[in-house]
């Protein structure tokens, strides 16, 4: 009998700083309606908590601890490279390129960004020839900036 005391005050003492919450019948968590809990109110919770059932799934998401990190990390991958200016040969054939582009081909692109060439392979959605600028699905590139361009189909 000693025994069943002492797991009772045990028991008592990990629910000390526990209140009971008023919810909603119709709450999201199934209400406080059921068995063993008093009409209209909830599980005890901590003070403090207030209604962590609904809001649960949330500590689950996806998020970055680090933030800024796997930019950083592109960044640093990058490999800097001079600007090297194109031969007349090499304007000539993207001039041409350009004035031949249409709205919706595949192209590939190679273009300076910052201080490195990148490539990028899509749908041009745009050239235009006012700002003098090329758009790939939602990437900008101005025609000074292309060091090539493909067409793809």
């Amino acid at each position: 009998m000693a025994r069943e005391e002492a797991a009772a005050a045990r028991g008592e003492a990990a629910f000390a700083g526990l209140v009971w919450e008023e919810v909603d019948g119709d709450a999201a968590d199934g209400g406080a309606v059921g068995e063993g809990s008093p009409q209209g109110l909830d599980r005890p919770v901590p003070a403090g908590l207030g209604r962590p059932h609904p809001d649960r799934a949330r500590q689950f998401s996806p998020f970055a601890a680090l933030r800024g990190y796997y930019d950083l990390v592109h960044e640093r991958e990058r490999v800097i490279e001079p600007r090297r200016p194109l031969s007349e040969e090499e304007a000539r054939a993207l001039d041409a390129t350009i004035a031949n582009l249409q709205r919706g081909v595949m192209v590939r692109a190679v273009f300076y960004e910052k201080d490195a060439c990148r490539t990028i392979v899509g749908t041009v959605s745009q050239v235009d020839m006012i700002y003098h600028d090329l758009w790939i699905v939602r990437t900008r590139i101005p025609f000074a900036s292309l060091c090539a361009l493909e067409a793809l189909s």
